[in-house]
């Protein structure tokens, strides 16, 4: 026999190390992507989601204290 273990020698290792590596490669991207989901605003319920009002954002954002209140009254003054 010419070729070793399994008939294929070298080239069976390759190709098996060659899928090994694809496999990870494809794992890792999946996380990233995940990842990726859960940081936009509005998924998962972090944050308000695409179909709420410009209003209703600035009174959570208010109501948490990401914005003072001169800041909220000009935005409700700007959006009226």
């Amino acid at each position: 026999m010419m070729f070793g273990y399994g008939g294929f020698g070298g080239i069976g290792m390759i190709f098996g190390g060659l899928v090994g590596l694809a496999v990870v490669a494809l794992i890792v991207l999946l996380i990233i992507w995940a990842a990726r989901g859960l940081r936009r605003p509005g998924s998962m319920g972090m944050g308000p989601g695409p179909s709420e009002d410009p209003l209703t954002i600035a009174k959570v954002r208010y109501a948490k204290g990401e914005i003072t209140q001169a800041e909220y009254k000009k935005i409700v003054n700007d959006l009226k």
